[in-house]
């Protein structure tokens, strides 16, 4: 064999081989991460605390002093939230300490989700 085309040759197939071998290695379906707890630790960790001031049932609004409220990039402060689930603020009494989710609905604050904090 002549040196002169043999070694090109042997470089590009070292090279093919590193390439596929490795697209293969990355391709392989081995990525166990555990059990899944995103459900259960999201929707604690999405939770922001508050103090109920208010509860109004006719209008399903709850006047909440709340926390920082980090999905919504907000700083504590006192103010009303429509509530989606009248049934779960109806539960929680003006003094009580909860713990509520938050979101931006069609450019009004909504209460998602509030129950009792735990102490």
């Amino acid at each position: 064999m002549n040196p002169t085309i043999t070694h090109p040759l042997r470089s590009t197939l070292l090279a093919a081989t590193l390439l596929f071998g490795a697209a293969a290695a990355f391709a392989g379906d081995d990525h166990d991460h555990g059990e899944a707890h995103g459900s259960q630790a999201a929707a604690t960790t999405d939770l922001s605390e508050g103090e109920v001031v208010r509860w109004d049932a006719a209008s399903a609004k709850v006047t909440l002093r709340h926390g920082p409220i980090r999905n919504l990039d907000m700083p504590p402060m006192t103010m009303v939230f429509r509530v989606t689930d009248p049934t779960q603020a109806a539960q929680v009494k003006p003094g009580a300490k909860v713990r509520f989710r938050a979101e931006q609905q069609a450019g009004a604050y909504v209460v998602t989700r509030i129950e009792p904090a735990t102490p």
